[in-house]
């Protein structure tokens, strides 16, 4: 992968310091190679070799590095590929019209799911605090989920990915099937849509940063978000209760303590909100929360995997919380 700018987080990929074209970004970032539907075969003996109908392995062909080439996903015969390319030319429009520039991308895994993040101008201000606009699109090649492209607001002060936060008010999907590049094509005409729902997203964030929380108001939303399990009755149970209920507690504390540390939350008018607190749970979620040793599997977890989970129910407990609190 690379990026622009400083060093991320995860310490990743190749530093640039401007802003790179499609084609600079689809090679710095590796992702200048192809995949193909192959067909599976089987043996029923030593001699004899059978095709599996209708089925067909996804693999890297030109443009893929001299080694083993590793079979990306199973899939059927009406799947139907994206290459890395066409993927990336989502962006093209908003790009070269200015509205956009290309920030990081990459693969993961083997290079199963390929994803690059591109920044929108002119970020979001939440009484001060900013949070930058940024699009992320993700394709798969392993036939497991369709090519995605997300609303990725991050908290400029402590990086926070709030990636998924709003996962079903805003993400478009595109199935891999025979009118996968028509839909691309389509894809690329949303940038109006995409500007509409970054200000619903603006107007969500500041409902929150205007609902005060105290000590009372902090508990009852961590509660929700990392309630302690209710006590089996079977005896051989009882020890992994304990230990759930003392890492709920913990999580609890973890967020509390970063809730109430001012460094991340220079902007007074946010401090001691919804907002705050929401953002507490995302900083912990994203920074502290039992990283993998792997950050590769870091990213994937907070972008698309359990991580990611965790933080849209935190939103989604917040939304329901701003519309109960008052003042």
């Amino acid at each position: 992968m690379f990026y622009v700018g400083d060093k991320p987080w995860h310490k990743l990929g190749t530093q640039l310091d401007v802003p790179p074209t499609a084609e600079e970004a689809i090679r710095l970032a590796q992702l200048d190679w192809r995949v193909a539907k192959v067909p599976l075969f089987y043996h029923e003996s030593i001699e004899r070799v059978g095709v599996v109908p209708d089925t067909h392995a996804v693999i890297p062909t030109e443009g893929w590095p001299e080694r083993e080439r590793p079979v990306f996903g199973v899939v059927s015969d009406k799947y139907e590929p994206l290459q890395n390319a066409e993927a990336f030319a989502f962006f093209d429009p908003v790009v070269k019209e200015g509205h956009a520039t290309y920030e990081t991308a990459g693969a993961l895994g083997k290079g199963e799911r390929v994803w690059v993040l591109a920044k929108l101008a002119d970020p979001i201000c939440i009484k001060g605090d900013m949070t930058e606009k940024y699009l992320l699109l993700s394709n798969s090649h392993d036939g497991k989920s369709a090519v995605q492209i997300k609303f990725t607001p991050i908290r400029v002060v402590c990086n926070n990915t709030l990636t998924w936060a709003l996962e079903r008010n805003a993400n478009y999907s595109i199935k891999h099937d025979l009118r996968v590049g028509q839909n691309m094509e389509q894809a690329k005409k949303l940038f109006a849509n995409i500007t509409c729902e970054y200000s619903n997203i603006e107007a969500k964030f500041n409902k929150l940063a205007s609902v005060k929380v105290g000590e009372d108001r902090l508990k009852e939303y961590l509660g929700k978000i990392y309630p302690e399990p209710a006590k089996p009755d079977e005896s051989d149970k009882i020890a992994q209760w304990e230990r759930s209920v003392e890492r709920s507690k913990q999580d609890r504390a973890n967020c509390t303590q970063l809730y109430m540390n001012p460094e991340p939350l220079t902007v007074e008018d946010v401090r001691h909100t919804l907002w705050a607190a929401y953002n507490a749970v995302t900083e912990y979620v994203d920074h502290y929360s039992g990283q993998p040793a792997n950050a590769s599997k870091h990213l994937n977890s907070i972008w698309f995997g359990s991580r990611a989970r965790d933080k849209a129910k935190a939103y989604e407990i917040a939304e329901q919380q701003a519309a109960t609190w008052t003042g």
